[in-house]
């Protein structure tokens, strides 16, 4: 899940701009922003295996051999990041219609997709670096390249999509010119991340010190439950989109609206798990355990009084915030009270990814996949299923469900955490 939400912002954007062409096109962008993510998610584990390998040599003082783990990955993404972006473009056009009958949003989806899946190699590269600076307690570097990157989106998928480049002889290219902006803004992202590399990083041995063997295999444990994870996530949510859109294609749109403002939500959250989780892997590398478990519980209640505060917020103004993305006012009415509920449970949520993310850092990713893995196929799903298939249920009894199998889930990964069982995890 935290991969997703990393790319949410840059989807929440196309949302937002395609919200103007009508409900099936943000219905569209919502399949489509899922799919890709169903591209990148065997890519995306890389960084929680990074961050976990990197932080533990920093904790450890082998300063020298901290960027090793980050060769590691470059090697890894690209290996598996070009044959899949290859094999989602030519096949999507026979993917998009499994999961929607609807023929304008297929039409708008299809293009869309294919312009996304364009940058599945970098969405790895640039996952790979995002663990290398938090490991390295530099998530400033980081953060400056996300704003350049949301800057290029937005200016270049606002033209692309409403006006083309008449000079050029390009139309407004509508979903099309969104997908395209947003890969061009990562591809942007990961030149930035290579200069701040070879400039930042070089002693920590980046593109210096050759990967092992033995790198690659501790990479790819602690990689692959991740990378499981984040699929069975994206494929749970593109099940999730079939099961709403049963209910139609206006309550599918409304969904990737509330999905993606969920998201957003929980990136603070996220991002402060991660720091946490690095934070704990140095203090396990100097072998100082009880420094290493008390990070998380102090940045979970930090985190938590931010999220309370903007979730009050957002639960009091649905409607100015659901019309940023939705101009059919039946999709707004229906999204109001999910909404809400997404406000006044945020700070849950707070805590459910401080604590997830810490896991990642410390590298328990195979008990947080097992508890994300149960608890969105096990749980949440048949019952999402059930609800409308059986019980003709409608899109706010659905958000309920999801709004109560996160807080589940969130219990489960605090009561591992409390356990401390991951101070015995170790990483070459």
């Amino acid at each position: 899940m935290g991969g997703m939400a990393s790319q949410n912002v840059l989807n929440l954007a196309d949302a937002a701009m395609v919200g103007r062409l009508g409900t099936a096109s943000v219905a569209a962008v919502g399949l489509g922003s899922t799919m890709n993510f169903q591209c990148q998610a065997a890519l995306q584990g890389v960084a929680s295996g990074v961050q976990a390998m990197a932080a533990r040599r920093m904790g450890e003082g082998r300063y020298d051999e901290v960027a090793r783990p980050l060769n590691a990955a470059l090697i890894l993404v690209c290996l598996m990041g070009v044959p899949l972006a290859i094999l989602a473009f030519v096949y999507a056009d026979a993917l998009v219609p499994l999961y929607t009958t609807d023929a304008s949003v297929v039409a708008n989806a299809v293009p869309y997709l294919r312009a996304r899946v364009l940058a599945v190699p970098a969405v790895g590269i640039n996952f790979a670096f995002r663990g290398f600076w938090n490991a390295i307690q530099q998530p400033q570097v980081y953060m400056n390249t996300l704003i350049v990157m949301h800057t290029v989106n937005f200016t270049l998928s606002l033209i692309l999509t409403f006006v083309g480049v008449p000079q050029l002889g390009v139309p407004p290219l509508g979903a099309l010119g969104a997908g395209l902006g947003t890969s061009f803004s990562i591809w942007c992202g990961t030149a930035m991340y290579m200069y701040q590399g070879m400039k930042r990083a070089t002693k920590l041995g980046f593109l210096q010190k050759r990967p092992t063997m033995a790198d690659l295999r501790v990479l790819a444990t602690q990689a692959l439950p991740t990378s499981v994870t984040n699929l069975l996530y994206a494929s749970g949510m593109m099940t999730l989109y079939s099961i709403v859109g049963r209910l139609g294609t206006t309550e599918v749109a409304a969904v990737n609206v509330l999905i993606n403002l969920m998201l957003f939500l929980i990136l603070p959250c996220m991002g402060m798990g991660l720091a946490a989780g690095a934070l704990s892997g140095r203090a396990l590398g100097r072998g100082d355990v009880e420094d290493a478990k008390q990070w998380p519980w102090d940045v979970a209640k930090i985190t938590a009084l931010l999220m309370s505060v903007v979730g009050f917020g957002l639960a009091l103004c649905p409607r100015v915030v659901l019309g940023v993305f939705l101009t059919d006012p039946h999709a707004v009415d229906i999204a109001v009270t999910p909404l809400r509920m997404t406000g006044l449970t945020v700070c849950g949520d707070a805590v459910s990814l401080t604590m997830q993310n810490a896991l990642l850092g410390v590298g328990d990713a195979k008990r947080v996949a097992l508890v994300s893995i149960l608890s969105q196929w096990a749980l949440f799903l048949p019952s999402a299923y059930l609800a409308v298939a059986v019980f003709d249920q409608n899109l706010t009894v659905v958000w309920t469900l999801y709004v109560a199998y996160r807080f589940i889930q969130g219990l489960v990964y605090a009561n591992i955490w409390r356990g401390g069982a991951w101070a015995k995890i170790k990483l070459a």
